[in-house]
């Protein structure tokens, strides 16, 4: 494994120490340099990038809520567009094909669709699809939180509604976001955040119930089934649990999810296709409160927000991360994206 570059998002402010977007180096052998500020930004808690490679995105979370785009080309992002997104953007994902990016606002329950230009730029005005429903989580479910989306092999935009406990299935058509089908999920579960199998079951990690629901595909993916629930830890977890980020290994045998208070990364054999779970082993995640995890390869890296720190580590061939040196300090980081 060769040197990379990653970016790093940040809360800043009163929300945390950061102040803007990072960027980190991966040595060959696995260790993290310390970030380095690469650009200031309010509370760009989560990035993601265009296929392209010269085009960065970042929320403004915690500030007037707004989406940035910056080209990354030179030696330092310059701010080539911003975009209003609600009121407390959250997650960034970009489709496939580099048309759409889709931004999923926690505060107001909306989803956006931004067109893209083929450079990366913003193309015209989003594409916005109201929430609606509540849960019985009267401090969290009140109403509509939409948290993340991803995207199916067929195009479905999938979303998961921490405040409604839905997967909302959309499709981007005619400049519009059209609502093809809603999933429930067990009641005041609180779905986060969502990745799909490569043989096609979405997988949901639950914050509230500290689960990951199994969904099946029965006719595409606008109408889904429940056919799993599993523990998001291999222990019970004491005290607060709070559940995180999701992801895959490269090969689709291990999946991987990130706990709060717990502090744990935890590995999960996918079993059946994909259709079912086993908590294989919970491991700290070098800090405290896990958001974002990146898997690369052989790779994991974790961000630490209340830690205030980045920890690396090399995921063996029973599919257990195991720590890769001691973790890096980082202001407030919640998320890291290759660069």
């Amino acid at each position: 494994m060769g040197e990379r570059e990653f970016w790093v998002g940040t809360y800043t402010g009163d929300a945390g120490e950061g102040a803007g977007v990072y960027r980190m180096r991966r040595r060959a052998d696995g260790v993290l340099e310390e970030p380095r500020l690469a650009v200031e930004a309010a509370s760009p808690s989560y990035l993601a990038r265009h296929p392209g490679g010269n085009v960065l995105y970042a929320v403004r979370e915690l500030a007037d809520g707004a989406v940035s785009a910056y080209d990354v080309s030179g030696a330092r992002p310059r701010e080539i567009g911003r975009v209003p997104a609600g009121a407390s953007p959250c997650h960034l994902s970009v489709a496939p094909g580099g048309g759409h990016l889709v931004v999923c606002d926690y505060g107001s329950g909306t989803v956006r669709a931004v067109p893209l230009a083929a450079d990366g730029g913003f193309a015209g005005s989003p594409a916005v699809a109201r929430g609606h429903g509540s849960g019985p989580v009267a401090d969290r479910q009140e109403g509509p939180h939409a948290h993340a989306a991803a995207h199916a092999p067929d195009g479905t935009v999938l979303t998961a509604d921490l405040g409604a406990d839905l997967v909302r299935s959309f499709r981007i058509e005619d400049g519009a976001l059209r609502l093809t089908g809603e999933t429930p999920l067990p009641a005041g579960c609180g779905p986060r955040h969502l990745a799909v199998h490569p043989g096609g079951h979405v997988h949901v990690v639950t914050e509230l119930a500290a689960t990951v629901v199994v969904l099946r595909p029965r006719d595409g993916y606008a109408d889904l089934e429940v056919v799993a629930e599993s523990p998001a830890t291999a222990e019970p977890a004491a005290g607060t649990a709070l559940c995180a980020a999701i992801r895959f290994g490269e090969d689709g045998r291990f999946l991987y999810t990130s706990t709060r208070g717990a502090d744990v990364v935890t590995a999960h054999r996918v079993r059946d296709g994909g259709a079912a779970l086993e908590p294989v082993a919970d491991v700290p995640s070098g800090g405290h409160w896990p958001r974002d995890l990146h898997v690369d390869g052989a790779w994991m890296h974790v961000a630490n927000e209340r830690g205030g720190t980045i920890a690396t580590f090399r995921i063996g061939a029973d599919g257990v991360p195991e720590p890769a040196g001691a973790p890096v300090r980082a202001p407030s980081p919640v998320c890291v994206v290759p660069a």
